[in-house]
């Protein structure tokens, strides 16, 4: 009797094993036969997912709860970038503590943003080394490098990563969310408020809202004793709603600055921090940032 409940067994279980292994095996193949595309900070992976959907393995290799500036890759992400059918990273001033291992790949595989944006860039950084003007990294920081919460820029390179992958180019960012993004923006076009870090240009001039003070640099440094005491007056002289704060960066000086000023703080989070693990869709990345940015004067 026991022998013939082992021969059921396997009867019924052998064929069920075998197609689930077999199944098994065909996904892991699909998904290895796919790119993949590795990207420095984690909304460059959400501009790479939202172009690139499913026809394409997408990370990202810095925390973005750490300043992209600072971070420093392990061995691990080196040996990830070595697998990489295409690398996407913002530029040398930027990734400042890993640029040797993004200029370091080679040049059929890496992207870098800012070139592609900016294509006369590298042209004039070596006519103004030629003339000894200035040198290249003083050039850079004239670029803001956030170059990411333009969706009109988002969408250029969402455009190219299909192109060097010869894939469909699929629209990232529709009309339709653009509108509503506007509609939701336009009635704060003229408010006024303090950024604790100067980073959301393009999103401020892509939705034609007004400039806000910054407490920091575009590197995110701290600025002198007698710029942040000037800083104060000028925010009470416009009357500013509150601070933002970004979640990489430590808060201690927006905080005393809000205190200051009497003023809330609130978060703006340019680097999907709150999204944890998760690559939302552009759309839903951009939308969700017009909503931290009218959560200041509500």
């Amino acid at each position: 009797m026991m022998q013939y409940y082992n021969i059921s067994f396997w009867v019924f279980w052998l064929p069920l094993i075998c197609v689930l292994f077999c199944l098994s095996a065909l996904a892991y193949s699909d998904t290895n036969d796919k790119p993949l595309v590795v990207t420095s900070i984690k909304p460059l992976a959400i501009i790479a997912r939202s172009a690139l959907q499913d026809r394409a393995r997408v990370e990202y290799l810095m925390p973005s709860g750490l300043s992209p500036h600072d971070v420093v890759l392990k061995v691990s992400d080196i040996r990830t970038l070595a697998k990489a059918d295409l690398v996407l990273w913002i530029g040398p001033n930027f990734e400042i503590r890993a640029k040797k291992q993004f200029t370091g790949l080679s040049p059929s595989k890496l992207v870098t943003a800012l070139d592609l944006i900016y294509p006369d860039r590298e042209k004039n950084v070596v006519d103004e080394e030629n003339d000894h003007h200035e040198d290249h990294s003083e050039h850079d920081h004239d670029i803001d490098p956030h170059i990411w919460l333009s969706p009109t820029i988002a969408k250029q390179l969402a455009k190219a990563l299909s192109k060097r992958l010869d894939l469909p180019i699929v629209d990232i960012y529709s009309d339709q969310i653009q509108k509503d993004t506007i509609n939701l923006l336009l009635p704060l076009k003229n408010r006024n408020y303090m950024v604790h870090h100067q980073g959301i240009g393009y999103f401020v001039n892509e939705f034609n809202l007004q400039s806000g003070l910054s407490i920091r640099d575009m590197l995110g440094k701290q600025k002198g004793a007698k710029t942040q005491f000037n800083l104060r007056l000028e925010g009470q002289k416009l009357g500013v709603n509150c601070v933002f704060i970004e979640p990489q960066h430590g808060d201690k000086d927006a905080v005393a600055m809000a205190k200051d000023l009497s003023v809330p703080t609130t978060t703006i989070d340019i680097l999907g921090v709150a999204y944890n693990d998760e690559l939302p869709s552009y759309e839903s990345y951009i939308y969700g940032l017009a909503r931290q940015f009218s959560a200041c004067f509500k």
